[in-house]
């Protein structure tokens, strides 16, 4: 595979987690990458739920695009004996061959169908009126089935104010009524996804560690066991752009980056305007990734 070298070594804002269309995004990939470099970001990263939205990297003024994917794996938290559904972002600085993971996403949207059909049972069992045919109009071509398009419903029937109210309230991962998508989805374990990515030129990432319902022993496990995973190429998203502001959370990610050695990655996981893109200047970050890459393919 060619090495990736033709970054821009000046430092500014990368942003290696966001969203398009093409899954829970509200704007185009197009449209994404636009807006980034009227913004001034140098990179970025388009990292689409279980689809790849951009195969190759691609240059626009000065700003890199880079191809990704947030993959939902599944994991078992061992304090409880649980599974449940973590993210792993894969990036590839060079490039991609989709086809490599047809294996990993082939059974999700079978999954997906009976999960959403479970959440549909509950709503209609709450007297929240939603079909199963409402949520397919509303599902845009080319993306999984799946809690977005339930969201459209609920919003266009008057049940919630937008998206953030939907999920708070009736779907979401936080919500009382949150149903578990491992009961229902075969996503591939991580330690599978993980090996996959680095097969494939990638750098595997842990998403947005506090987005698991875990207490910081738990976190601390699964950072521990994604990291027996990922060995010398992996990354951890400290400079999430929902934990900035969050003095407590930054010095424990901070921290467990540098123990279990993990490239602290920046991210705003990004679905729609007026969520701003990351803020933090991660050309550093960027920098080492590519370097390690293209050390382990020497």
């Amino acid at each position: 595979m060619k090495k990736h070298t033709e970054y821009d070594p000046e430092e500014g804002r990368i942003d290696l987690h966001l969203h398009s269309r093409n899954s829970d995004g509200e704007n185009t990939v197009s449209d994404v990458i636009r807006m980034a470099e009227e913004e001034g970001l140098k990179v970025i990263a388009i990292t689409d739920h279980n689809k790849f939205s951009l195969a190759q990297c691609s240059h626009t003024g000065d700003l890199t695009v880079i191809s990704g994917c947030e993959f939902s794996v599944t994991y078992l938290v061992p304090a409880r004996g649980e599974t449940v559904e973590i993210h792993v972002v894969g990036l590839f600085p060079d490039g991609v061959n989709p086809e490599e993971f047809n294996g990993i996403f082939e059974k999700i949207q079978e999954g997906k169908s009976r999960y959403v059909e479970a959440i549909l049972r509950q709503l209609e069992n709450r007297g929240i009126h939603v079909s199963m045919e409402e949520v397919e109009t509303a599902r845009r071509p080319g993306r999984h089935l799946g809690r977005h398009d339930i969201a459209e419903v609920l919003i266009h029937k008057g049940y919630a104010e937008d998206m953030s109210d939907a999920f708070d309230r009736h779907i979401g991962n936080f919500s009382p009524y949150y149903i578990p998508s491992t009961r229902y989805i075969a996503y591939a374990p991580l330690d599978r996804v993980v090996r996959q990515i680095i097969r494939s030129g990638g750098i595997p990432v842990l998403a947005h560690p506090y987005g698991y319902s875990m207490e910081e022993e738990e976190i601390e496990q699964l950072i521990a066991d994604f990291k027996k995973a990922a060995g010398e190429l992996g990354g951890m998203e400290v400079y999430y752009e929902l934990y900035l502001g969050d003095s407590e959370k930054m010095t424990f990610l901070q921290n467990m980056a540098q123990k279990y050695d993990l490239l602290p990655s920046v991210a705003s996981d990004r679905h729609r305007a007026p969520q701003p893109f990351a803020s933090t200047n991660g050309m550093a970050f960027y920098r080492a990734m590519v370097m390690k890459r293209n050390r382990s393919v020497d």
